[in-house]
């Protein structure tokens, strides 16, 4: 993958980075009144060495034939865990030989009378954590619900840790919380996550929880549909080698003007005030939507972000997308925009008509991997960068 020439190298970056921490303005109203990070900043300070890579250069293999969704994670131990959905609820596999061959499959979830997705790992005080959704009609409504499971052996048995959220919508709307993601804010486990509960709101928020040592508490408002005139959606999030986290979510904002959702990315020096969305991917074509977003940062600092699109397709919709990505030029989170980024590569060389979707991108020891339910199953690609 051909980058981008590198931007102009200003003079003073350091006074460009002292307006840029200064110019934090109130949020939009949020259950605990959090402001937010205004970054509204033009210029670009000067960039470092910058990593290419084609995804034709990768190595494939099949994680599972007949599953969804899979998602992968390196464990403290060093080895690769695989999750996916199946008709059974969520099921892991282990690889110790970097994902060339795969353990028998164990059962991560724990609501069998509920369809199970949304699968994603984080590891956090010695003990692996998978989050994923649960949901299904009940005959007093829809019930949509968020649920951890722990595993204390990386990955080779699981039990139920948690609920971190759950609603019943009775006027049957299929609207709740959907899509958690895992991760770590001032030593707490936090877990963010998409929300329209119309009680709540008449848009979709990406919304944060986080683990007391009891429950998940101190919900707070990250991103409000409301504010965007967009329902923002699958939210995937990762800290950052500065200090900072940088949030991916797919958005409605130009649902009017063509394109049902783009990819849009939020900034935050310190995990509680978040920039306001910037795009990052807008398909090319009217009509195309790109969405269910992935997120990884390299040890060159370049980030690089997933999705699936419809864009090249003849026949729109998700039974003919495909997962592609793209990678930052260098330039550092905050001021990342569109033009930043290469062009989007498709990562299984998925042809019109088939599709490579509802995928996952995880960076660890030197390789990158991306993972998609493909017409064979649960497929991954790995690709040795560092």
């Amino acid at each position: 993958m051909k980058l981008q020439v590198k931007q102009l190298v200003f003079v003073f970056p350091a006074v460009l980075l002292l307006l840029f921490s200064a110019c934090a303005s109130p949020a939009v109203p949020q259950t605990e009144q959090e402001t937010r990070d205004e970054q509204s900043v033009t210029e670009t300070p000067e960039e470092t060495e910058n990593v290419s890579f084609r995804w034709k250069d990768a190595e494939k293999s099949v994680i599972k034939t007949s599953s969804w969704g899979p998602r992968v994670y390196t464990t403290n131990n060093g080895t690769l865990i695989a999750g996916y959905e199946t008709l059974n609820g969520i099921r892991t596999r282990i690889s110790e030989d970097n994902g060339q061959t795969w353990q028998e499959a164990t059962d991560a979830s724990f609501r069998p009378d509920k369809t199970c997705a949304n699968v994603n790992f984080f590891e956090w005080e010695g003990r692996l954590y998978l989050a994923y959704r649960a949901t299904g009609e009940q005959e007093d409504g829809i019930f949509t619900s968020l649920q951890v499971s722990v595993s204390e052996d990386h990955g080779k048995s699981w039990a139920h840790h948690s609920t971190i959220a759950e609603y019943l919508e009775k006027d049957r709307l299929y609207r709740g919380v959907w899509e958690p993601y895992l991760g770590e804010i001032d030593g707490r486990l936090t877990c963010f996550y998409a929300n329209d509960f119309p009680e709540l709101t008449p848009r979709q928020n990406i919304e944060s929880l986080t683990w007391n040592g009891e429950k998940w508490a101190d919900r707070q408002i990250i991103s409000s549909g409301m504010e965007h005139d967009s329902r923002d959606g699958m939210p995937v999030w990762t800290k950052l080698s500065d200090g900072g986290y940088a949030l991916a979510i797919e958005s409605t904002r130009y649902r009017d003007s063509g394109h049902p959702f783009v990819i849009q990315l939020l900034y935050s020096s310190d995990g509680k005030r978040w920039s306001e969305p910037v795009d990052v991917y807008i398909p090319k074509t009217e009509g195309s939507k790109a969405g269910a977003p992935g997120i990884a940062e390299l040890p060159s600092g370049q980030l690089v972000i997933s999705f699936q699109t419809d864009e090249d397709a003849s026949e729109k919709g998700d039974a003919t997308s495909v997962m592609k990505t793209i990678v930052s030029n260098g330039t550092p989170v905050p001021y990342l925009r569109t033009e930043n980024f290469t062009a989007a590569d498709n990562v299984f060389d998925t042809p019109d008509g088939e599709n490579s979707i509802w995928s996952g991108i995880w960076y660890a020891d030197g390789y990158l991997y991306a993972t998609a339910s493909t017409m064979v199953g649960s497929e991954l690609k790995k690709i040795k960068l560092f």
